[in-house]
């Protein structure tokens, strides 16, 4: 069997954080990994904020609420699924990801969790270091081949490991640093390339 690992925010759905920028006004939440690499140095620069504007979880949660699902990403992830197993591997939580997965059709997420006081975000769980490479690892040890995608630094760690592993909708400054990474123009290239590297026959 094969499994398509895919990354969320960025590749199937607008960046949460960005939202909650412009409900906010405060610039520096609109800054993803694409511009600190260390997931866990924007989580403390995002949960500092939030305790100093009194920002809480509704907050978050009604931001993500309010986003659609990039063009064509649904048509997408159902066509995919016909063909393959998939599996969402992302650096979101649990708590503010649902209303996305509600209009995802809820695929198999694996992602962090929070710590919540009071209604306030004060500390955050991940799963493990590395969370999306030793997932797909996993994978692979139960004898399962995988191929990725995603669209951000924190998603290199997947393509050092699956069989293959492709961009989609990845800026310059992220795809220009590793150019041995296929960038993809759209879902339909991305579906494609996973078919062409599949060792099994799909009509």
């Amino acid at each position: 069997m094969e499994i398509v690992c895919l990354d969320m925010e960025g590749t199937l759905t607008p960046e949460i954080w960005q939202q909650v920028s412009i409900n906010t006004g405060i610039k520096d939440f609109a800054k993803t990994t694409r511009d600190i690499p260390s997931y866990s140095d924007l989580m403390d620069e995002r949960i500092k904020i939030m305790r100093d504007h009194k920002i809480s979880l509704k907050d978050i949660q009604f931001a993500a609420s309010q986003l659609e699902l990039l063009e064509g990403a649904k048509d997408f992830l159902d066509r995919i699924r016909e063909k393959f197993q998939v599996v969402i591997l992302s650096d979101t939580f649990h708590e503010i990801a649902s209303p996305l997965m509600a209009k995802l059709g809820f695929p198999f997420l694996l992602c962090h969790t929070l710590k919540v006081e009071n209604g306030m975000i004060v500390d955050y769980e991940l799963r493990q270091d590395k969370a999306k490479q030793k997932a797909i690892l996993a994978f692979q040890n139960l004898g399962y081949r995988c191929f990725a995608a995603g669209d951000s630094f924190n998603d290199i760690q997947m393509f050092d490991v699956c069989e293959k592993g492709f961009f989609i909708n990845a800026p310059e400054k992220v795809s220009s640093k590793h150019p041995e990474i296929y960038l993809t123009k759209n879902y339909l290239e991305l579906e494609e390339c996973f078919l062409a590297n599949s060792i099994f026959q799909h009509e």
